[in-house]
């Protein structure tokens, strides 16, 4: 069909075709962008390979016990503080090692993507959080991190203190113990010392520490070497050993406290 406009013929058949030809070039050139825009996203998303696979889990162990070592100073952990200190730790022990697996990369601790560094966080919880869960230690679940961290640094500001320094020095509270043993009992600065400052909850917070560490050791090692997407093998740092180690601690306590 064609329309005679006198100054020009417009054939209705070329126009459909030619309009029909744009529209259909527009729908290709549409699909080919979103296949290359997926494929580029899908591309992003696949877990690169780390540099170097040949890590010997033994070099994994010795990084996980230095950075035991390096927390149990008692200097420096009281001097930086208990959260400080355990975070400078784990994050140093990430970092080592991140670089045994990138050891070219500028930054080893971000060759992570999303969705892993999600998963390492997961991982982590929730393995403390089973920990946690075990009847010796149910009396800690409670207790958020920034709490232990307070109590822990309340403790050292008392040790801290030049009358209880001195109070320590000359045995006062040996003297005073048997017969103070009825007025502490309604006293809350005795529960408090005694439920929060004991000594023995001293060396479970950092045995806790520890557990921290190791699993952060632990699953950080399964992220980086990508066997927590392959393969259920797990490394072993000694979390149960130091578990038991609590759990001793709080029954040759409670077994003390029961004798006097």
């Amino acid at each position: 069909m064609i329309f005679d406009l006198g100054f020009i013929k417009i054939d209705i058949g070329w126009l459909i075709t030619f309009f029909s030809g744009a529209l259909f070039t527009l729908i290709l050139v549409t699909l080919w962008y979103l296949v290359a825009v997926l494929k580029s996203l899908n591309k992003d998303m696949k877990r690169n390979k780390v540099q170097e696979e040949d890590i010997d889990e033994l070099e994994i162990k010795w990084l996980i016990n230095d950075a035991h070592k390096l927390f149990k100073q008692k200097d420096v952990r009281d001097s930086v503080g208990y959260g400080q200190h355990l975070l400078n730790v784990s994050l140093e022990l990430g970092n080592d090692i991140a670089t045994k697996f990138y050891p070219r990369s500028k930054y080893p601790y971000l060759e992570l993507s999303l969705d892993e560094s999600l998963v390492l966080l997961r991982y982590v919880s929730n393995r403390f959080d089973e920990l946690l869960n075990k009847p010796i230690l149910k009396m800690f679940k409670g207790l958020t991190l920034r709490r232990l961290i307070t109590l822990n640094d309340a403790k050292v500001k008392l040790d801290n203190n030049l009358l209880v320094k001195a109070t320590n020095k000359f045995k006062v509270n040996e003297i005073f113990k048997q017969t103070m043993l009825v007025l502490n009992v309604v006293n809350p600065i005795y529960w408090f010392r005694r439920l929060v400052l004991d000594n023995v909850t001293q060396v479970i917070m950092i045995k806790l520490g520890l557990v921290v560490i190791s699993l952060t050791g632990e699953e950080t090692y399964k992220i980086y070497s990508k066997k927590v997407f392959n393969q259920d093998k797990e490394l072993n740092s000694g979390i149960e050993e130091i578990y038991k180690d609590i759990e001793n601690s709080l029954k040759e306590d409670k077994d003390q406290h029961e004798e006097t």
